[in-house]
């Protein structure tokens, strides 16, 4: 259970801080928001290179979450001999959106970890991609003062990580998104949608 986070230009060079929690947490649960785990990994550095924004510096915290997680995850499977799924939970929602959609960013430095996000999210490389309320998002802290670290503290001591279930799996999305006609058949079984249907080619029995 990943947390990026990255706060833009906030250091007094201006460069942009990112930072991560990893935790080692249970498997998901049915109608429970929220998860039990343990702290593995965490890091708060700065990124050196120049940032244009906002979006670009969470993405690249992202990125180097991801890839971190990885690395852990090889390590634990060296251990264990079990591959340990990834998921990421970030308070940047435009981050989760972009994930799933098809437009092409206009900055040129970010199309690459772009298309590199959207790949790794929709080949199934990553198994859980949610946003994630900002008070919720632990790795906060490691990059804002103003932040209030008593939520990591709490995780730290407790175990518990609260709100992190809070979203539907985002496979199940992706999912519905590319077979929208059997997504419909399930969901929406009870309104008339016949016009919809016949839209998308399929009769609806």
């Amino acid at each position: 259970m990943a947390m990026p986070d990255a706060a833009f230009r906030n250091n007094s060079d201006k460069s942009s801080q990112p930072a991560m929690v990893i935790f080692m947490s249970e498997p998901r649960k049915e109608q429970s928001r929220n998860s039990r785990g343990s702290l593995i990994f965490f890091e708060s550095t700065k990124i050196k290179r120049t940032t244009l924004s906002t979006t670009v510096a969470e993405l690249f915290a992202l990125m180097i979450c991801y890839g971190t997680c990885q690395t852990l995850r090889g390590l634990i499977k060296e251990i264990t001999g079990y591959a340990c799924e990834v998921h990421v939970r970030t308070d940047a929602n435009n981050l989760v959106t972009t994930a799933s959609a098809t437009h092409v960013s206009e900055q040129q430095e970010t199309i690459h970890m772009i298309q590199m996000w959207r790949k790794e999210a929709c080949s199934g490389s990553i198994a859980g991609l949610s946003h994630i309320r900002t008070q919720w998002c632990l790795a906060g802290c490691l990059t804002k003062k103003s932040a209030n670290p008593q939520a990591l503290i709490d995780a730290v001591r407790q175990g518990i990580l609260k709100e992190v279930d809070a979203h539907p799996p985002f496979r199940t999305l992706v999912e519905h998104k590319a077979y929208l006609t059997s997504w419909l058949r399930t969901a929406c079984y009870h309104v008339n949608f016949a016009l919809a249907v016949f839209f998308l080619g399929e009769r609806f029995h």
